[in-house]
């Protein structure tokens, strides 16, 4: 589909176009023109009437079929634009509506796909009625009216059937989450801006396998994994990624995606790092808006710092460090820094000891370093005489250690946390 995108903005705005391209070519849409006005919004057209004549034009040379708007369009001004220009008009939310449609992978996600559709349309489909009161539409004489009404009440009716079926699903949610807490597993959830990096983290930390491209939302329904290394009690969620200027109703529709957040107990930030400075603060901005609603602990964490020099970095950490809490450096993509993340990680969940494991056997060495690897996260072996090994667990991993060595085997607890 070929596309020509617009934005209005005021003086002291920067421009959406980036994104806006970046979302268009997600649904593979060829982006034909730009165009752009700095000016108040028009009741009318949302941009000047000039600029709507200008608008046309591009769009008759350039036979696009479609024109997005960055800025959200009342339904009024989308139906007037469609009347001058002549193709479908529509603006950002609507855009990712359908990239939230296309990636939907669950029964969940595809309910609150349609619910969050149908909550966006209501208010263009009352529109519509208004207008063919009027007597715009004249394909509307004779009982269109009426059919428009119906389709209103239609459209109230799936909702709140969507409504309760949605309410079934989160109901579920929450039997799961009270099992996980009841066997004491903790949860960790990866936020932050869209094309961050969360799933190739997921993927990093875990033994996840999940999808990753540098397209936005690849992610839209919850993956839960289990964080490598002595970590059985942590659990890993990706979530959707978020976006500037996501109104309440869409943030409401999928709050499943966002649930995880709000209830997790630690949150990982993401923040593309190798981005300038301007919109590392912007989207850091909104990520913290949308995570205002959660108690956790947030560890804001720099990405992507394979992408930039190191003294671009340290410049960057220099200033972020002053603005940011609980920074950590790292490249999900290359491994760097994902050690001291994890061990971060555990020492702000879990109880742990740091032990070292010295032994004499000469028999059944392989055995118990085995041992050692299902139940704490080794740090240090010496295949020396005798073995030794650094590691750290929790204080019922070591109690199983403990059962499971001999006379010839001493553990001396070294270090903790809690």
């Amino acid at each position: 589909m070929r596309v020509v995108l617009v934005e209005r903005r005021l003086p002291n705005e920067s421009s959406g176009l980036g994104e806006l391209e970046a979302l268009a070519e997600t649904l593979e849409y060829e982006v034909v023109g730009r165009m752009e006005q700095t000016r108040e919004p028009d009741p009318a057209f949302h941009i000047g009437k000039g600029k709507v004549e200008e608008l046309a034009q591009t769009v008759d040379s350039s036979d696009a079929d479609r024109v997005i708007f960055a800025n959200p369009l009342k339904p009024s001004q989308a139906f007037k634009l469609e009347e001058k220009i002549g193709v479908k008009v529509i603006d950002r939310f609507q855009l990712i509506l359908e990239i939230f449609a296309m990636r939907a992978s669950s029964p969940e996600a595809n309910l609150q796909v349609e619910y969050a559709r149908l909550n966006y349309e209501l208010p263009r489909i009352k529109e519509s009625v208004k207008r063919a009161k009027l007597g715009e539409f004249p394909g509307l004489r004779g009982g269109g009216e009426y059919g428009e009404r119906a389709r209103v009440e239609a459209v109230e009716k799936r909702m709140k059937t969507l409504e309760e079926r949605l309410e079934s699903f989160e109901e579920a949610r929450e039997q799961r989450r009270k099992r996980r807490r009841e066997r004491g597993f903790n949860l960790v959830a990866l936020a932050g801006y869209t094309n961050a990096g969360k799933s190739t983290l997921l993927n990093a930390i875990s033994s996840a396998d999940v999808e990753v491209d540098d397209r936005l939302f690849t992610t839209l329904s919850p993956r839960t994994r289990v964080m490598k290394g002595n970590s059985q009690k942590i659990l890993v969620t990706d979530t959707v990624g978020f976006v500037d200027d996501l109104p309440p109703w869409l943030i409401e529709a999928f709050k499943a995606a966002l649930e995880e957040v709000y209830l997790a107990d630690l949150v990982l930030l993401m923040v593309d790092v190798s981005e300038p400075f301007e919109d590392i603060l912007r989207k850091f901005r909104t990520s913290m808006e949308i995570l205002s609603e959660s108690s956790a602990d947030v560890i804001t964490v720099l990405n992507k710092i394979d992408l930039i020099s190191e003294s671009s970095l340290e410049r960057k950490l220099n200033s972020l460090g002053r603005i940011f809490n609980n920074v950590k450096p790292i490249s999900a993509k290359d491994g760097i820094n994902l050690d001291g993340l994890k061990e971060e990680i555990r020492s702000r969940l879990l109880e742990q000891v740091q032990a070292r494991l010295t032994t004499h056997r000469r028999e059944g060495v392989e055995k118990l370093l085995h041992k050692l690897y299902e139940e704490a996260e080794v740090k240090d072996v010496k295949y020396s005489s005798p073995t030794e090994v650094t590691f750290w667990t929790d204080r019922e991993g070591l109690g199983r250690i403990r059962k499971y060595s001999d006379e010839k085997t001493k553990i001396d607890i070294i270090g903790e946390n809690s």
